[in-house]
C-alpha cells in the first residue's frame, strides 16, 4: 500500500478544518523532502535538481493555498 510509503500520516479527518490542516501538514512535509533532495543533490545533476525545483516551487503552492483555506474557514 502506498501510504505505507509515504513520509506524511494519513488520518480520516473529522471536520473540513482538520482535513485542511491535515493536508497542509502533509504539504510540508513533502517540502522538507524536496529540499532534502535538492542539498543532495548540488550540483552534480543540474537535470534532475531542475525538475525537482519545479515539483518543490508547486508544493509550495499547495501548501500556501492550504494556509490561505485554513484562515477562511477558521
Amino acid at each position: 500500500m502506498l501510504s505505507k510509503r509515504s513520509h506524511a500520516e494519513y488520518t480520516e479527518g473529522k471536520s473540513l478544518v482538520e482535513m485542511v490542516k491535515d493536508d497542509l501538514v502533509a504539504e510540508r512535509v513533502a517540502i522538507e523532502s524536496y529540499q532534502e533532495i535538492v542539498r543532495w543533490l548540488g550540483n552534480d545533476d543540474p537535470t534532475t535538481r531542475t525538475m525537482i525545483e519545479t515539483i518543490l516551487a508547486t508544493e509550495e503552492e499547495h501548501a500556501n493555498d492550504m494556509l490561505e483555506l485554513l484562515q477562511d474557514l477558521q
